[in-house]
């Protein structure tokens, strides 16, 4: 066979061919790293354009941290602090993995390291490795390990065996809680509030001091701008304009959470027991600056349970009954008409038009007497005597004593540091559906509604000496410890009534608690004046059907409230 020949222009050719394409290659390389290195270092692109050129960009927005509601002590009622649900996907891996350690081993080893960072009560590593070898055989992809731990928890499980692979590799997945946590749980619920949507621009899901304060509370957030490298990665952007986050302020509370504990404790042991009581409030306030250091809210859910979810003490308007008497006695005593020792005809506790009064009735049986004085007729509660005297002195005159409420501030309107508060409602003698009736009604606290707080503030000014001070629950705004805003107490009304006025009245307030309606309190460590009061409740229209009248549903059932007002003296 002939050999095929190859002759040797041909081979100097393609050895000059191959050298000429290595040297276009060794040019090409030092001409495009030059362009690479002029383009960082001297050339700029034209605004316009100058996006065509450069990676893209993503906007990372960073959250402030929400400030925290704390009481008046410092003690933290509310803080934002990241929880975590911890789960498992057992199905992650293949078991046997050529020079690779097996599933079931690291899973054991997870098990055994578990109880030492978790501290579940006392679960050991029998029952991890039990746990993960059930979750292995039924093939769970998301099975419960751990709930509610701290950050400092959730970082050590991320070292652990498995774990530290991550979702994909390793099974672990983590669940984000609501960080806003509650320390105190249920106690001054209904007053700390919350906030369920931050975008909510009608405010229609946020409540309390979460709710009011949340302008101070949320803070501002930041961005920063994350470059996409070459893995498809980032990393933060340093060229590019970075916003700085604000965290929130902390809004210190006028709030005393021993005192919400004691108060709390003793509201729900009046009434838990009592399955007829829907639920009820209790509000504390301080004297001279009209601080509140406890606001107890109590309202029975289906299952009989109480709980502090809704604030009845603002946000609930009805009569109040006869704790309205002492507004009335205040009248009496500030225009002159009575004083305490001014008695006035029993007439068997009879009125025209108006039903009789037992408590005078007993009093005349038990006293055999046909006059009672103002001070026993407001020792006993009598409704007999409060109409009789409202009667008698402002009958021709009703709106000289109306106007004497509106001045007590009872019903009115005032700005208050919650959203919420109800406003009241007294008679009018110009209104069409006005009625005689309703001078002697309001005496005795029916045809008038005002809310729990306003009751309260009346209250507190006759301990005040007649000075009304406006109510608030939020004392300052805080940033880092230093105070950025401080609500200072205010004086609603310097002067109710004069000083003499209030001292008399507190007088009467004692009788009630030394032999009056209120001796369950004569046994107090610390003397105290008081009144007690009851009064029905406006039936919903819907459930009398007509037949009952404003205050019982169809079946002539009738529903109460109780009130009970106390305050310090000697």
């Amino acid at each position: 066979m002939e050999k095929k020949r190859v002759k040797y222009g041909d081979k100097l050719w393609s050895s000059k061919l191959l050298l000429a394409i290595y040297w276009a290659f060794i040019g090409a390389s030092i001409f495009l790293s030059v362009w690479i290195l002029y383009l960082k270092t001297v050339w700029n692109p034209d605004p316009r354009t100058a996006h065509f050129f450069q990676p893209k960009n993503e906007k990372n927005i960073i959250k402030p941290e929400r400030g925290a509601i704390i009481d008046h002590n410092g003690k933290i009622l509310a803080i934002t602090t990241p929880l975590y649900n911890i789960y498992m996907d057992c199905a992650v891996q293949k078991e046997t993995v050529k020079g690779e350690e097996s599933w079931s081993s690291k899973a054991d080893r997870l098990a055994e390291a578990l109880p030492d960072v978790l501290q579940d009560g006392g679960k050991d590593a029998a029952f991890y490795k039990k746990l993960f070898r059930e979750g292995r055989r039924k093939g769970s992809r998301y099975m419960p390990v751990a709930r509610k731990v701290d950050h400092l928890t959730y970082l050590k499980l991320k070292e652990l065996p498995l774990y530290n692979e991550g979702k994909f590799k390793g099974g672990f997945i983590v669940e984000e809680l609501d960080p806003r946590q509650y320390p105190y749980e249920n106690l001054a619920k209904s007053a700390i509030g919350y906030i369920r949507d931050q975008e909510d621009v009608n405010k229609a899901r946020r409540r309390g001091i979460e709710g009011k304060f949340d302008y101070a509370l949320h803070g501002t957030p930041g961005h920063e701008w994350l470059r996409v490298t070459d893995n498809k990665g980032h990393i933060v952007d340093t060229d590019s304009t970075a916003v700085p986050v604000i965290d929130g302020c902390d809004v210190r509370t006028t709030l005393d959470i021993d005192l919400q504990d004691i108060a709390d404790k003793a509201l729900r042991g009046q009434i838990e027991d009592k399955e007829d009581i829907d639920g009820g409030c209790l509000v504390l306030m301080e004297v001279s600056t009209g601080a509140i250091k406890a606001m107890v809210n109590l309202v029975r859910d289906s299952n009989g349970r109480l709980y502090d979810s809704y604030n009845l003490a603002i946000a609930r308007a009805g009569e109040p009954g006869s704790i309205m008497k002492a507004a009335t006695l205040m009248t009496l005593l500030e225009d002159g008409k009575v004083g305490l020792e001014t008695t006035i005809p029993t007439n068997h506790g009879k009125m025209e038009n108006v039903s009789d009064d037992k408590y005078i009735k007993d009093y005349e049986k038990d006293h055999n007497t046909t006059r009672i004085s103002v001070v026993e007729g407001f020792r006993i509660s009598s409704n007999y005597v409060f109409r009789y005297l409202v009667k008698e002195h402002y009958g021709k005159t009703p709106s000289e004593y109306l106007s004497r409420l509106y001045n007590y501030g009872i019903g009115g309107r005032f700005d208050f540091q919650l959203d919420g508060l109800a406003f009241g409602k007294i008679p009018d003698t110009s209104a069409k559906n006005w009625s005689p009736t309703d001078l002697i009604s309001a005496a005795i606290g029916y045809s008038v509604q005002t809310s729990p707080l306003h009751m309260v503030t009346f209250y507190n000014a006759i301990a005040g000496k007649g000075k009304m001070m406006k109510p608030y629950i939020v004392e300052s705004i805080e940033k880092d410890g230093a105070v950025v805003t401080r609500f200072e107490p205010q004086v609603l009304n310097g002067a109710i009534c004069s000083k003499a006025t209030a001292d008399t009245l507190l007088r009467a307030l004692k009788t009630v608690t030394s032999e009056g309606t209120g001796t369950r309190l004569k046994k107090a460590k610390c003397q105290v004046a008081g009144k007690t009061g009851t009064s029905w409740i406006v039936m919903d229209p819907k459930y009398t059907e007509g037949k009952g009248g404003r205050y019982q549903d169809s079946d002539g059932r009738r529903q109460y409230q109780a009130t009970f007002v106390i305050l310090p003296c000697g």
